[in-house]
């Protein structure tokens, strides 16, 4: 007598939740809007686009700042300089910042996927305090003629997780030109 009311309720927690899990994978996605670059973004990410630069959190809890920088007309040229240039001249000062206070790099500056006519570098380095805690510093450079943006994402834990997750968030980067 107890056995089919005790089945029924087994199954209305199995369905509840499988709704629940069904739920939560159905993650909102917003939009940045960094003209001109737009990327899209699961709803667990917040910004204030009020200060400058633009600061940010993750879903882990990761600081971000977003620094846009506009960039003007060569005098001599009057023409704008190339993305790769302008991401060129910043290399020494994104590994200067990667290893500032002792941090190791774990992820070397390398060029990441962008459309063409853009630019685009990653570098990533991990510090241990002693507690054996580890913090994480990555930054990305994008570059588009006139404009380079720089996304930097700071927090506790190992670096590759938040890689992958910020990683996978830059393959839908669009750009308004």
């Amino acid at each position: 007598m107890n056995r089919p009311r005790f089945a029924f309720f087994r199954f209305l927690l199995v369905v509840a939740s499988l709704l629940v899990l069904r739920g939560a994978a159905a993650e909102e996605v917003g939009m940045l809007h960094l003209t001109p670059l737009h990327l899209e973004l699961p709803a667990t990410w917040s910004f204030d686009g009020s200060k400058q630069p633009i600061e940010g959190t993750g879903p882990s809890g990761e600081k971000v700042l977003i620094s846009i920088m506009r960039r003007r007309h060569d005098s001599a040229t009057d023409e704008l300089p190339s993305p790769e240039a302008v991401a060129q001249s910043s290399h020494g000062r994104m590994t200067e910042l990667a290893t500032k206070g002792g941090k190791s790099v774990v992820r070397p500056l390398q060029k990441i996927a962008v459309p063409d006519g853009k630019a685009g570098y990653s570098i990533a380095s991990e510090a241990t305090s002693l507690l054996r805690r580890k913090s994480y510093f990555a930054q990305y450079l994008l570059a588009a003629r006139g404009v380079v943006i720089y996304i930097t994402l700071e927090g506790k834990g190992e670096a590759k997780p938040v890689l992958e997750r910020f990683d996978a968030v830059l393959q839908t980067q669009t750009w308004d030109e």
